[in-house]
């Protein structure tokens, strides 16, 4: 026999255990109290197939879907496989079954995965979070939170997807770390010869078995990917879980023409899971308020719409670093966040290069990421007005060490974006005693009524330019601001984490009763 051949039997015999396996996990919750491991694999499906034909539930024909092809269905491969169910004389349903499913089963690698079960704690899907480095607003969010979560042994469950999609699957080693120790977590090492090779293995064991849900909840804490929605919201209408997920925005739909076309192409991506949902937390009530609009507009399609709560963020101060000097002779201006067109920082730049014009003098630094498309006109200007003797800095990336000098050093950090659904940038500057001139609308002006804030109107170039003069030249203004700031109650990441679960698990409950 051929090397080929060999290996071709492998996969066979390989690809029979695992649907096998995948069935008898099934049968597990379906035929609760039934023994089938001596029964044929034949069938174990035959009577699956009955179960789902006949329930009124869709739950037992998504989980039946998956156990045959290893996938986690969309919903219209759910709707295909009922449909014909229903149409089959009960002798038929096998034939069913493998009609509706043979080309997704035939999808490569996808034959020989296991899966396991999870009906008793809440599956966290951390996808971006375990497998990037990337450490912006919502990644910071996750990576403040789940740690807590972890810490207080909450019933949860952290995965990612397949590298194929098909599925959720467990984390390894450097994906936890990632989410739950980024602030901590050791440095990377050069692995031996033999350390990379159980890595590889452990790596494919990871991805060779799906991680299921069953009666619980799904919880999204981010904006999952595009391709992924399909499956998702499969999740919340099909599988007989529920779906709960952290509302942060809804600026590509709200605010569209600020977004490249893609991303509000993404957002409505998004958004046909989101409707499906048990439950939206907005990180704001501006963002709540915003989910609840478009819950509001599903009734016109026959559809109730998640309920949507809020659990504002966390306001939670951070120790100045010790290399800080807040007493430099030169004030220094701080405006920090991702560059693109809402977060406003032409109207900042013009403001600060105005009043710079007229003999004040201070130091202005700009920090946030950006694609090269957003950023190189913005930085072009900046070193224009830099050979005019203008102390003015673009800072494309910062550690988190750098980020908090900065706060610390800064006479006042300046955030006039047009939409946002919470703007931490804001939170983070008031966590440090570090007054702010901010938007009088939306969730920066939730923040503003605490304290410590200037807010003006940021679609006027003269009110921010009126704003930031009296903050360089006030000092009794600065000083007040700084006693408001300081004496904002804080809010831990511990307290969010807190209340964020708390509305998961009356979610997970629902889910299970």
């Amino acid at each position: 026999m051929s090397e080929a051949s060999t290996d071709d039997s492998a996969i066979v015999v390989a690809t029979r255990r695992a649907l096998r396996q995948r069935l008898l996990a099934t049968a597990d919750v379906l035929l609760e109290g039934h023994d089938l491991r001596t029964a044929s694999t034949s069938t174990i499906l035959h009577r699956l197939a009955l179960i789902a034909k006949h329930s009124d539930d869709l739950a037992p024909t998504w989980l039946l879907h998956v156990a045959v092809c290893g996938v986690m269905p969309e919903g219209e491969q759910v709707s295909d496989l009922r449909r014909r169910l229903s149409l089959s004389k009960d002798g038929g349903v096998m034939v069913a079954v493998l009609e509706s499913t043979i080309d997704l089963a035939s999808r490569e690698g996808v034959g020989t995965r296991t899966m396991r079960i999870v009906s008793d704690r809440v599956l966290v899907d951390v996808n971006f979070c375990a497998t990037h480095d990337h450490n912006t607003g919502i990644q910071r969010v996750v990576r403040k939170t789940m740690p807590h979560w972890a810490a207080a042994e909450h019933p949860v469950e952290f995965v990612a997807w397949t590298d194929d999609t098909c599925g959720f699957r467990s984390l390894n080693e450097k994906e936890l770390e990632r989410v739950l120790e980024w602030d901590s977590r050791p440095p990377a090492r050069t692995l031996s010869r033999e350390e990379r090779k159980r890595e590889r293995e452990q790596e494919r064991a990871r991805h060779d078995q799906l991680i299921v849900p069953w009666r619980t909840t799904v919880f999204l804490p981010e904006v999952p990917f595009a391709h992924l929605c399909r499956q998702l919201a499969s999740v919340a209408v099909a599988s007989g879980n529920r779906v709960a997920l952290i509302g942060y925005d809804a600026i590509p739909l709200v605010s569209a023409e600020s977004q490249p076309p893609a991303e509000s192409e993404r957002f409505a991506h998004y958004l046909s899971m989101v409707k499906h949902a048990d439950t939206v937390i907005g990180i704001s009530r501006s963002a709540s308020e915003e989910f609840a609009g478009f819950s509001r507009a599903l009734e016109a399609q026959g559809i109730s719409g998640p309920r949507i709560e809020t659990v504002v963020l966390a306001r939670e101060p951070a120790d100045a670093p010790e290399t800080a000097d807040a007493s430099a002779s030169t004030p220094m201006v701080l405006c920090v966040g991702s560059h693109e067109p809402r977060k406003n920082q032409d109207s900042v730049l013009y403001a600060a290069e105005l009043l710079h014009a007229e003999g004040i003098d201070f130091e202005m630094v700009f920090l946030g990421g950006g694609s090269r498309a957003a950023t190189q006109h913005f930085d072009d200007r900046v070193r224009r007005i830099r050979r005019r003797g203008f102390d003015v800095t673009s800072l494309r990336r910062a550690t988190d060490a750098e980020l908090l000098a900065l706060y610390a050093r800064a006479r006042f950090s300046v955030f006039v974006s047009l939409h946002e659904g919470y703007g931490l940038p804001v939170a983070e500057s008031l966590g440090h005693g570090t007054p702010v001139l901010t938007s009088d609308f939306g969730s920066l002006a939730e923040i503003a009524d605490l304290g410590g804030c200037v807010e003006v109107d940021p679609r006027d170039d003269e009110a921010i330019i009126d704003g930031m003069r009296r903050m360089l030249t006030d000092d009794a203004l600065i000083a007040r601001l700084e006693d408001e700031a300081r004496a904002i109650p804080p809010r831990p990441w511990s307290q969010y984490a807190d209340e964020l679960w708390q509305l998961v698990h009356e979610t997970a409950e629902a889910a299970q009763s």
